[in-house]
């Protein structure tokens, strides 16, 4: 399998909870357009009760999102950000509806003030990494799955998208297959593509040697 075609993109749409959100699903994609939406699991509670009136506009947000009206959702999450500057969440789904855009320059600048609020939030670190990618910032991105790696250990997709990192642009061989197995263990599946790709790199290693 020619190996620079392997290309991830990973998507989270933000049926989120307020103050942040946990792993998203993946795809390989031979180009960066989205997949299909899917919904991301809840984050332990915050401590401090979130405030009704950004829960329910947050609410609204969604709404929006499921009717397909983005526009309406930025309005709303944007209006959310000014409002409650406390929470991160409304700068990760603002993130993720540009991510979603390929506005990767809007996008970059939502996750960055997100975890200016929450450091730890790995979704935001993740996504920060993929755009890194994109924009050939290959040491910027490894840092960034890192950080998600690190706030969640069990974040499979960041470790299947560092390990392509490894793979294709750093040529780290052997780390690659490691979070390549690593996400196969985190997954309890064995995702044959990913499969295919393990078996390619050890024969790549091999030759190495």
């Amino acid at each position: 399998m020619k190996s620079t075609n392997r290309l991830i993109l990973i998507l989270v749409f933000p049926i989120l909870i307020l103050s942040g959100c946990s792993g998203p699903s993946a795809v390989k994609q031979n180009e960066a357009k989205p997949d299909k939406t899917t919904t991301a699991g809840k984050e332990k509670p915050a401590k401090k009760k979130v405030n009704p009136r950004a829960e329910s506009a947050f609410k609204l947000a969604v709404n929006a999102i499921e009717q397909g009206n983005e526009d309406h959702a930025i309005a709303i999450l944007d209006d959310m950000a000014n409002s409650f500057p406390e929470l991160s969440g409304s700068h990760v789904n603002l993130g993720l509806i540009y991510f979603k855009r390929g506005d990767d320059d809007r996008a970059e600048a939502a996750f960055q003030k997100a975890i200016s609020i929450k450091a730890n939030n790995p979704v935001a670190h993740n996504h920060l990494g993929i755009i890194y990618r994109r924009k050939g910032r290959f040491d910027d991105a490894e840092k960034a799955y890192l950080q998600a790696i690190q706030f969640k250990p069990d974040y499979a997709n960041a470790h299947l998208n560092i390990g392509i990192l490894y793979d294709i642009y750093l040529r780290k061989l052997s780390k690659a297959l490691q979070e390549y197995e690593q996400y196969q263990t985190l997954t309890g599946k064995q995702d044959s593509t990913v499969k295919k790709w393990i078996i390619g790199l050890k024969r790549r290693i091999k030759r190495s040697k």
